[in-house]
């Protein structure tokens, strides 16, 4: 039998602030991924059921990143002022709460149901911004670089139990309503949930402890362009940038196109929609243990390569999906999709630790608002240009399959740039 006296010494070892900040941070991590399952990743869906076309599919993804462009700069200057970064976190998600309860009247307002609906659903991405820019700082300032690999692998796992349970749940509900009518009443039931984990997570945003700076960054002017200059000047940034940038193009490309395929030449219903979507995060949540454990081992900047390499499969497994005959299509998609997400996780756990390792602790909100602003402008172009590339080469299964031809190899473009920046940095620390 232990001794008691070294078992309560570790049980009190583990009850540390560290530790509940932990639990506290992957609490607040299961309340925003059920917003974004119950909302953001069914905005397409809602789009389609109010009469939305390809090039309006397309607006979907674009136009909200507008107005996240617009909100990062003034945003990060405003966050690195608050004496808690938390602040921003709770002030943004009350911004995003009152948005949502007003996206639920959508259906209510008549022929212009879809254009309030483009107005709005890009409106509340500006303060979906200001918390994402706003949680990496608060994050890298609560938690030690020492566990904070391990404290964001908790709060990862977490969040993909959450993403398995949560499109079984949305996908059986819209697809066991026959009409299109009830389909609405579920989506704008998804928004007013939505509001209520929101608050929800604000009362867990305000038990983390830390995050406490004893002196208020007063920005000036001078201060962000001697910020802006440094990191045109900070080669590790500028290097990492780079990859990161082309990387998310080639991914951000298709974030329209991957929807119009599995809906028009796979015929996906909700429901399949909903398997698909548990089967990739099922795989993230059965690996992500064993990607954090290669980040412990190899570092984050290796990591990344696996799930770029990932990523270069969906292109080919979109292709056979959409050439398959209709009676086994789907499942073949589905299992072929399900085995593709083998190394995704890294993708979510490696990019920002990657960012968070060349940005200075000087004006880090603004450096991280800086990197957000280039990927959020990619991310309004590139939906967009897919679209565009697809329509230019014919709008028809054969004008689909020749862009993802030329995306996969894109990505196996990208994939090679990660590999050549882990082996230039090699030497440095993981």
């Amino acid at each position: 039998m232990k001794n008691p006296m070294i078992q309560f010494k570790a049980i009190a070892k583990d009850i540390t602030t560290d530790r509940k900040n932990a639990v506290l941070f992957a609490y607040e991590g299961v309340l925003i991924t059920l917003v974004n399952n119950f909302i953001n990743n069914n905005n397409n869906l809602f789009a389609t059921r109010l009469g939305a076309s390809n090039i309006e599919l397309s607006l979907v993804a674009s136009l909200p990143q507008v107005v996240g462009m617009l909100v990062l700069i003034p945003g990060g200057i405003l966050t690195d002022r608050m004496k808690n970064k938390r602040q921003m976190l709770v002030i943004s998600l009350f911004m995003l709460a009152a948005f949502y309860l007003v996206l639920g009247f959508v259906p209510m307002m008549g022929k212009y149901r879809l254009l309030m609906f483009l107005i709005l659903i890009s409106l509340s991405i500006g303060p979906m911004t200001l918390y994402n820019a706003s949680w990496q700082a608060y994050f890298s300032d609560v938690v030690p670089i020492s566990i904070r690999n391990k404290t964001f692998t908790l709060r990862t796992r977490w969040t993909f139990v959450i993403n398995i349970a949560a499109p079984i749940l949305t996908g059986t509900l819209l697809a066991s309503a026959a009409a299109n009518d009830e389909k609405l009443k579920f989506h704008q039931s998804f928004f007013w949930i939505g509001c209520v984990f929101i608050i929800f997570q604000i009362l867990v945003l305000k038990r983390i402890s830390g995050g406490y700076s004893e002196h208020v960054n007063e920005v000036s002017l001078k201060d962000l362009k001697n910020t802006a200059v440094k990191l045109m000047h900070n080669k590790k940034f500028l290097g990492f940038i780079g990859v990161a940038l082309f990387f998310y193009m080639c991914w951000q490309a298709d974030w329209t196109l991957y929807y119009i395929g599995q809906i028009t030449y796979l015929k996906l219903n909700e429901a399949w929609l909903a398997y698909v979507n548990v089967g990739g995060a099922l795989v993230q949540f059965l690996t992500v243990g064993f990607w954090s454990r290669i980040n412990e081992k190899y570092g984050v900047r290796f990591g990344i390569i696996m799930g770029s390499l990932g990523l270069c499969f969906f292109p080919l497994i979109i292709i056979l999906g959409s050439i398959l005959q209709p009676a086994i299509a789907p499942t073949i998609f589905l299992i072929l999709s399900t085995l593709g997400n083998f190394a995704f996780a890294t993708v979510s756990l490696n990019i920002m630790q990657c960012l968070l390792q060349v940005i200075p602790d000087e004006g880090k909100t603004f450096s991280i608002a800086i990197y957000t602003l280039i990927i959020t402008f990619s991310n309004a172009v590139m939906p967009i240009a897919g679209v565009k590339l697809y329509t230019s080469l014919g709008a028809n299964l054969s004008g689909f399959h020749k862009t993802f031809l030329i995306l996969f190899v894109l990505r196996i473009i990208a994939t090679a740039l990660w590999t050549l920046r882990w082996w230039v940095m090699r030497d440095e620390e993981k």
